[in-house]
């Protein structure tokens, strides 16, 4: 029998530090990817919060500018 291994292209990890992946925001935008890509995304926990890896540069390069934003949302909420 001959096994066969998977390969995937991965484009790079982001680990959003202080979030976990059962949070409300972060499921939005886990849905919000899924409607527009078809769902290329897995989701992990990390030492410091939720890990995602992406296929894309563009789509870690669109987390990581959503999440920034958010981050500065809250912190100007406080």
């Amino acid at each position: 029998m001959v096994r066969r291994q998977k390969h995937e292209e991965i484009a790079g990890v982001l680990e959003f530090e202080g979030r976990t992946s059962e949070e409300p925001e972060f499921l939005e935008w886990l849905a919000d990817h899924r409607t527009r890509n078809g769902g290329k995304v897995r989701v992990s926990q990390g030492g410091k919060g939720v890990r995602v890896m992406f296929s894309r540069e563009a789509d870690m390069a669109f987390w990581k500018a959503r999440f920034e934003r958010s981050t500065k949302a809250r912190r100007a909420a406080s």
